[in-house]
């Protein structure tokens, strides 16, 4: 079998890197063809020359793809990848008239992302309205939507009414780096809990920094890596707060993050209680769960269709920074429970989550489609 991988898609994101190696992984014969948008690009609209000069990038990228769609003689399978929305809508009559079948990978909604997750547009703005036809249409002329959980699923199908059939479930998975380097890893003689991400809104990191503060007391050390939308707000109120149990780090590469992770005692994922946060199962709790970590989470719906609660992980109530304090203080006096719970934790991972385990999931989508 052959599918061509095909469009603006960021080529690093995790994603699309998972989707291409786990097919690959089982023989699936993937072909790359990418001019790449980033999302970044995307979102620079604070002016007419940025707008103009994002025009002219999907122009070039359009025009040379056509060509390159155009010659595609040996397969029908068009995969179309994170975050190529417009890709579906621009290039599915070409594509049909080849033949072929679009395969969706878009991990998230644009409008669930940009409007009611990060906040970036208003509901009623013209820019969400024109995000929720992007969406909408991307899905309805797509013959399949790969979506990550299926409580993601049910919510896009009712939210942008489209038909429920169109998406089918495959997890994020983790990034190979996160597989790799089995070699122990001493803990850090701190008990430390980590934090990784943007600090967007779904995360929760507030609700974070109010449980470490609940155990300044203890012999406890939060570290915060990374950076993003909220986290000149979280900074403040770091230092309103007077806390000094918590340092911050820059972005690291994936393999010092695979070390971070590993010589850490708890890696937390995400705390919101609504919105996206209760959908979604993201790319670090699966990361973390890879390389052998005890995480803790908010029990939602989406977390509970992967994982259980004191054997995969531990779950707290979402936007309860009582329950994250109490939750990381059993860790920290019940180490060798904790300890059988990660080990639970990694080969559940490998049972819903591996390259190959993924690969044939996508292969049967194919085949039944």
């Amino acid at each position: 079998m052959k599918i061509y991988y095909f469009g603006t898609f960021e080529k690093d994101y995790s994603r699309n890197v998972i989707f291409i190696e786990s097919m690959r992984s089982i023989g699936i014969d993937v072909a790359l063809i990418n001019e790449e948008v980033r999302e970044q690009d995307a979102l620079r609209y604070g002016s007419v020359f940025n707008l103009v000069k994002l025009g002219v990038k999907f122009i070039k990228a359009y025009a040379t793809l056509l060509i390159k769609l155009l010659k595609i003689k040996d397969s029908k399978y068009l995969f179309i990848g994170y975050p190529s929305h417009l890709d579906v809508i621009f290039f599915y009559l070409p594509a049909k008239l080849k033949g072929m079948k679009i395969f969706f990978n878009p991990l998230v909604s644009l409008y669930d992302t940009f409007v009611f997750d990060r906040r970036i547009f208003k509901e009623n703005s013209i820019i969400a309205k024109i995000l929720y036809m992007i969406d909408k249409y991307a899905f309805i002329l797509s013959d399949v939507v790969f979506i990550d959980t299926n409580t993601h699923k049910i919510f896009l199908s009712g939210f942008f009414k489209v038909d429920e059939r169109k998406f089918r479930v495959v997890p994020v998975g983790a990034m190979r780096e996160f597989l790799e380097n089995e070699n122990e890893v001493q803990k850090s003689k701190n008990f430390t809990v980590l934090y990784v991400g943007k600090y967007i809104p779904l995360h929760g990191v507030d609700i974070i920094v109010k449980s470490a503060k609940l155990l300044e007391g203890e012999k406890i050390k939060f570290i915060f890596v990374g950076r993003g939308q909220l986290y000149s707000e979280i900074r403040k109120m770091v230092d309103v707060l007077k806390m000094k149990n918590i340092d911050f780090i820059d972005w690291v590469e994936r393999k010092e993050l695979n070390r971070l992770i590993k010589s850490s005692d708890v890696v937390l994922g995400i705390f919101r209680g609504n919105g996206k946060a209760i959908r979604v199962v993201p790319n670090k709790v699966f990361d973390a769960l890879a390389c052998g970590a005890l995480v803790i989470t908010a029990k939602t719906q989406a977390m509970e269709e992967f994982f259980k609660d004191k054997e995969d992980l531990l779950m707290v109530e979402p936007e309860n920074p009582e329950d994250l304090a109490e939750k990381i203080k059993w860790v920290y006096e019940n180490k060798e429970e904790a300890k059988k719970i990660s080990i639970k934790g990694k080969k559940r991972f490998h049972e819903v989550a591996s390259f190959d385990v993924l690969g044939r999931l996508i292969e049967k989508i194919i085949l039944e489609s």
